[in-house]
């Protein structure tokens, strides 16, 4: 298995595919009332990245046995969260831990696909982009999830140590330096 950005990829149409399935198989959300109202989800939590950060995109490609690969996870980031004001008008509820964006200017969210999980791959996407992040000289990451998000204890192991709760939003932060 290896990481590219999305950048790097030749096919970055076949990328951008796989990063929509993986991600409609790993949100909790599975309903839409019309398939515009669909793909304004996908664009709501990852048009941002693919449009002004795509060397910020990350991808896990694992060989696929015939001699190509296949995207079996991705990861969105941004390497300045306070300046990302565009984002900050799609995402909903962005600007909660605005304040902690000084020590933790980076954010990241990742996914991988099912019957992939369990294998390090997610692990491996976050200490990619954090060494990514660490190597631009930025203090740290942060990511936001639910309070009760089935993905609090992966992301804990992955040395999220830092959390702050606000409301349901559970705030988690990794130092760099």
């Amino acid at each position: 298995m290896r990481l590219a950005r999305l950048t790097a990829l030749p096919d970055r149409a076949a990328a951008l595919a796989a990063l929509e399935d993986i991600f409609f198989a790993s949100t909790t959300r599975t309903e839409f009332a019309s398939e515009a109202e669909r793909r304004a989800f996908l664009a709501t939590w990852t048009g941002w990245y693919v449009e002004h950060a795509p060397a910020d995109l990350w991808f896990a490609l694992a060989e696929d046995g015939c001699g190509g690969e296949t995207v079996v996870g991705y990861l969105t980031g941004c390497k300045d969260s306070a300046g990302a004001e565009a984002l900050a008008r799609v995402v909903p509820k962005y600007e909660v831990f605005a304040d902690r964006f000084a020590a933790y200017p980076a954010h990241l969210h990742v996914n991988v696909r099912p019957g992939w999980r369990d294998h390090g791959i997610g692990r491996r996407l976050v200490d990619g982009f954090a060494e990514d992040c660490r190597a631009d000289g930025l203090p740290g990451v942060h990511l936001v999830t639910g309070v009760f998000a089935r993905n609090v204890a992966f992301y804990q192991r992955a040395g999220f140590t830092d959390a702050l709760q606000r409301g349901a939003l559970l705030f988690l932060g990794r130092r760099l330096c």
